[in-house]
């Protein structure tokens, strides 16, 4: 079994338009891991994952999945996204069903599942995300977060190995932005790989183990978050400015407060932790 879902060799994709949306992208998309994808609007983030589900071809270079060079087949693109499952950043675009238990559904009724276990995936989608109360609301009735939600239990319901969200928290408020990270830490289960583009840079420093910057269609930076906020160049070169609860540690190092041996806070609670252990 290969430690990597994904490898992409010279990823380059220009749009019809003539619009240059990715250059030269190689990669390896690990097993098991939790990766955040950073950059501005334009960086190329919506128009990589579109590529890892087999909606968007590459212009140049090729893209492996589990060690097979993707196919683009009707029958192949339907194994594919059974395995990797994408969450668009306006759901309307994939919320098309009368109520939220019938979208929920699709997804798994088109997979040749017996109904008992359609119902079980059905089940366990809708307790992930919390939407139970909703199963016979009309789609347009819902608001976006709730909308979000309902999109995230219809991928969930196929059991994909690997899960692409494109800006979870965009239009949410503070509230249900947190709940994400509760839903995403239901999903963590040592194999599923879980891709996240946000412009939340706290979301991405404090959930992720590793952060892909991306600029103008290429990869700028990819390794773990620590390093990538020390970094002042390339924060500047990529308009990202240091989450709040890092930058407060800097400032406490800087003060003597804190020393390089600490463990470096990764959320809020954490930093409220080591003040109080001072």
């Amino acid at each position: 079994m290969t430690a990597y879902y994904f490898e992409l060799h010279h990823l380059s994709h220009i749009y019809a338009d003539g619009t240059t949306a990715l250059t030269d992208i190689s990669l390896q998309i690990p097993r098991g891991k939790k990766i955040a994808i950073l950059g501005h609007n334009g960086a190329g983030k919506s128009t990589l994952f579109q590529h890892l589900n087999g909606i968007l071809k590459p212009t140049t270079g090729t893209i492996s999945f589990q060690g097979n060079k993707l196919q683009y087949s009707s029958k192949a693109l339907r194994t594919l996204r059974q395995q990797v499952g994408i969450v668009f950043q306006d759901a309307d675009h994939q919320l098309f069903s009368g109520t939220v238990k019938q979208d929920i559904a699709y997804g798994p009724l088109n997979l040749g599942w017996s109904t008992e276990k359609i119902e079980e995936k059905i089940a366990w989608a809708v307790a992930q995300t919390e939407v139970e109360n909703l199963l016979d609301k009309p789609i347009h009735f819902l608001s976006v977060g709730q909308k979000k939600r309902v999109a995230m239990a219809g991928v969930l319901a196929m059991e994909p190995s690997v899960l692409l969200l494109d800006e979870p928290t965009a239009g949410l408020d503070h509230y249900y932005a947190t709940q994400v990270l509760q839903y995403l830490a239901k999903l963590e289960d040592g194999e599923r790989t879980i891709l996240l583009a946000t412009h939340d840079i706290q979301l991405a420093y404090e959930w992720a183990e590793q952060i892909i910057v991306m600029e103008a269609g290429s990869i700028i930076y990819n390794g773990d978050p620590i390093t990538l906020f020390y970094n002042e160049e390339l924060l500047k070169r990529a308009h990202l400015e240091r989450p709040w609860v890092f930058a407060m540690t800097m400032l406490l190092q800087e003060k003597k407060i804190l020393t390089s041996k600490e463990p470096i806070p990764r959320s809020r609670d954490d930093l409220h932790r080591l003040i109080q252990q001072l």
